[in-house]
């Protein structure tokens, strides 16, 4: 790190950008035609009460542990080698399925204003048609983040800024225009025909993957400014949870006021942009909106990718991945090898398409809550072992919070892992977990007899440096 570093707005912006993409226009009447509207914006609600308490976890030791790497450093100073590994390797499983999710989504947003794109077509993967417009696009999109991070990662942030910005005041057209054209009897039904809680339980599950972005916070530490003042990190990652979750809320509001649920969900690809055309009868206003979720998307793109690069890097120079790995370029000092392996994920992901990532959604979500666990555990480990630890930002409650994140997070898991629940994996989904884990397994066997280094970062002159 050193001076002209990334600041709390940068922090603030890589997170809320990361978090708000896509997800909302693609999920919401999802979210409706499970648990109603009402049910929907409760569904938000306990979503943020459970990642509030994770959200001050995060806070406490991004901003007590001075290390590189995040949530797996953390979870080695806390706890050891092999909760650290499990810990990282299934967060970069997360990153990783996000990237090209994400990438494709550009194709499908632009081609909504441009339907000639939807021409030429490829092939076809399990039901997904690949059109050649669709894949320059998401080529061309892809390519100019890369090249972006590569250069550093001011201008990354910079781009960051002025992305999240557009988008949020599209988002306020958005529902401010939901509000105006639509009507509060289109809200009906408020909540779910069948079982509440299982209606909610079902909205839930979805929502979870769509509220991480704060984690790309800890990641990217040592990109801070050295003048930088930590309890402002901690605050830029429970805002980023507050913040994210009541815009939801907004969207979920005027989403329904504009269309009943029942009829949201039949409307293609991205049916709120096209129920809001509806309702406005505005091709300008849908525009406009299809722009603000654009500039949503590639922020999550650049989010992800610029914590995800991070990620693998300090992985593999903490020994638990290829040395390869760890390679900075050495004119820009960015992780030019992490950036290329997740160049080349992304592309095979657009070429696959929608039909086989789709399965891989949930798994991603899953990666995150195992972070998550990790992450209360470790709290709770180091205010027991290390009780006098300068902290700058103290999660609320001390140790009891660590406790209550990891309940919450643990259940969720359970939940997920466990079969014959409401949110519980499916056949292919087990599958993939399985041999991502068997995976996993193997790469340790590989490399856990190496000493494992985490990447301290300590002050020099005023200034904070990596050791």
């Amino acid at each position: 790190m050193a001076k002209n570093g990334m600041s709390p707005r940068d922090y603030f912006s890589l997170a809320f950008g990361s978090m708000i993409g896509i997800g909302w226009v693609i999920s919401v009447p999802a979210w409706m035609s499970s648990a109603g509207s009402i049910g929907a914006v409760i569904a938000i609600l306990i979503t943020m009460c459970i990642i509030i308490p994770i959200g001050f976890v995060y806070g406490e030791l991004t901003s007590s542990l001075r290390v590189s790497g995040g949530e797996f450093a953390y979870t080695f100073k806390a706890l050891g080698k092999l909760p650290a590994f499990i810990c990282g390797w299934f967060l970069i499983l997360g990153y990783l399925i996000i990237l090209p999710w994400v990438a494709i989504s550009v194709a499908a947003l632009i081609a909504y204003l441009f339907p000639v794109m939807n021409s030429i077509p490829l092939y076809t993967v399990l039901g997904s048609k690949i059109y050649l417009p669709h894949l320059l696009i998401s080529f061309l999109m892809v390519g100019i983040i890369v090249y972006l991070n590569w250069k550093g990662a001011k201008q990354s942030s910079t781009f960051q800024n002025i992305a999240t910005l557009l988008m949020v005041i599209t988002f306020l057209v958005f529902i401010i225009g939901g509000f105006i054209s639509g009507s509060p009897t289109n809200m009906k039904p408020l909540f779910p025909s069948g079982n509440l809680s299982s209606g909610i339980a079902l909205a839930i599950a979805s929502i979870i993957f769509f509220m991480n972005g704060f984690d790309t916070i800890p990641k990217t530490v040592s990109e801070a400014d050295s003048s930088i003042n930590y309890s402002n990190l901690g605050k830029a990652i429970t805002g980023t949870i507050v913040m994210g979750s009541l815009l939801y809320v907004l969207i979920v509001l005027s989403s329904s006021f504009i269309m009943p649920a029942s009829q949201l969900v039949n409307l293609g690809e991205l049916p709120l942009i096209a129920a809001f055309e509806t309702a406005t009868g505005s091709n300008l206003l849908a525009g406009i909106i299809v722009f603000g979720v654009l500039m949503g998307v590639i922020t999550t793109f650049n989010g992800f990718l610029f914590a995800g690069s991070r990620l693998i890097t300090s992985f593999a120079k903490a020994g638990f991945l290829p040395k390869i790995f760890s390679k900075v370029d050495s004119r820009y000092k960015t992780p030019k090898n992490s950036l290329i392996f997740m160049l080349v994920i992304s592309v095979a992901g657009i070429v696959m398409g929608q039909g086989i990532l789709l399965p891989l959604i949930v798994m991603g979500g899953i990666s995150f809550l195992i972070a998550w666990f990790f992450m209360a555990l470790s709290s709770i480990s180091l205010r027991k072992k290390d009780p006098n630890l300068h902290r700058p930002y103290k999660a609320p409650g001390g140790i009891v919070m660590g406790y209550i994140a990891a309940v919450f997070s643990g259940l969720l898991l359970l939940l997920m892992i466990v079969p014959g629940t409401p949110i519980s994996l499916k056949g292919i989904e087990y599958v993939l977990f399985i041999i991502w884990a068997a995976a996993g397994l193997l790469m340790y066997a590989i490399y856990h007899k190496q000493y494992i280094q985490i990447e301290e970062l300590t002050y020099t002159k005023g200034e904070i440096v990596n050791e």
